[in-house]
Parts: structure tokens; C-alpha cells; sequence
């Protein structure tokens, strides 16, 4: 499918992102790791350390940095934006899904992270009310960024965007410890919610918190 000229603006943006038959990510591709700032402040980071899926969070309080790293079993990146009415659509399962899977407190080892990228233009700034109106409890990462990455790591939406081929939204990738996408696709209806339901499962076995 090409890609429509530039008509109207935000109506054409609008078409263009959420309208199917872009390609994105096969299941095998190795996910490229990224660094992001949630809009509550936090920074968190994805990429692998030893072989291993490492999740590192890092929150700045009273000018004090407390880092804490974990090995999820899985990672589940969402791109979206906050004027996309299918990716709205689809958070309150995502939701369910951090709630079902997320890692008990404490626990440095297995379970379910989920993560929505922003791609709002505007960033933090439109999508923490956003954050806050829907009490969504997994983090949403936007821009700006906080500090320069790591080689190799992405560390702006815009860049996650790009390298994970991301043409229309919203688009959901699945990846598991060893940093393979196992799960992706475009666009929400019904049955994508059964076939993340069942690639969530086999990732991790059945497993709740």
C-alpha cells in the first residue's frame, strides 16, 4: 500500500495511521532495545544484559537516583497516540493485561511488562492528563527524553517509531526473554484480542501475579 500524499493535514495524518495494510516487525526479529521517560518522571529502560531480557527503572527524589532492575519473562510494547480511537480502544485490555501479569512488588524475575509508547507531537505534556483521566497504572512513554542512551538503545519515540516500522497505530509487539518478538500486530478488533490473550500465555506459561 503507498503511502497517501500530504492532504488536509491531521485528517490525512489520521488516514494514514490508522487505516491498515502497513507491514511491521515479523515474529522473530530481534527487538532493538529503548529508553524512555514515563510522564510520572520515571526513566525506564529495556535491553539485555547477559543474554536476559533486563528491565531498568530510575527515579530521581530529593536529588537522589534509586535504580531497580528486574528480568521480566515478557515485554509488551504498545505504540499509540491519545487522538487514535483504536488504540483508546484497545488500553482498557492492556490494562488488564498489566494487572493479570505484572510482577508482584519485590520481584526482580518473570511476569508481564507493558509499555505504551506515545506518539503524540506534543508528548508528556498532552499525554499525562490523558494518563491520569483513564487511570491507566502501566507506564506510558513519551517525549522528551531525559538523557542521551546508551549506544544502541533508542531513547525517543520518534526513533522507536521508525525503527520498529510503525506506519499506522495502533501496533502491539510481544517480546520474550531472549529479546525476540514473538507476537505483532496492527490495528484492534476482537480477535486481536484473543490471539494477544493466547500469545501472552504461551510466553509465560498460564502465569499470574
Amino acid at each position: 500500500m503507498k503511502t497517501l500524499p500530504r492532504i488536509a493535514g491531521a485528517a490525512a495524518v489520521l488516514l494514514i495511521l490508522c487505516s491498515p495494510g502497513f507491514g511491521v516487525l515479523k515474529p522473530g526479529a530481534k527487538f532493538v532495545p529503548f529508553s524512555l521517560k514515563n510522564v510520572d518522571g520515571k526513566d525506564y529502560t529495556v535491553t539485555m544484559e547477559e543474554g536476559k531480557l533486563t528491565l531498568v527503572v530510575a527515579e530521581t527524589v530529593g536529588g537522589e537516583t534509586r535504580i531497580v532492575k528486574s528480568h521480566p519473562a515478557g515485554v509488551l510494547v504498545d505504540f499509540w497516540a491519545t487522538w487514535c480511537v483504536p488504540c483508546r480502544k484497545a488500553m482498557p485490555h492492556m490494562q488488564l493485561l498489566n494487572e493479570t501479569y505484572l510482577p508482584a512488588d519485590g520481584e526482580a524475575e518473570g511476569g508481564l511488562r507493558v509499555f505504551g509508547i506515545a506518539l503524540d507531537e506534543a508528548g508528556g505534556k498532552i499525554v499525562k492528563p490523558f494518563y491520569q483521566k483513564l487511570k491507566i497504572t502501566y507506564p506510558l512513554l513519551a517525549d522528551p527524553p531525559s538523557a542521551a542512551p546508551a549506544v544502541g538503545t533508542l531513547g525517543t519515540a520518534k526513533d522507536m517509531k521508525k525503527k520498529y516500522e510503525v506506519q499506522e497505530i495502533p501496533v502491539v509487539y510481544l517480546i520474550d526473554s531472549t529479546g525476540t518478538i514473538t507476537h505483532a500486530h496492527v490495528g484492534f478488533k476482537e480477535e486481536h484480542i484473543v490471539e494477544l490473550d493466547t500469545a501472552v500465555k504461551a510466553l509465560l506459561g498460564g502465569a499470574k501475579r
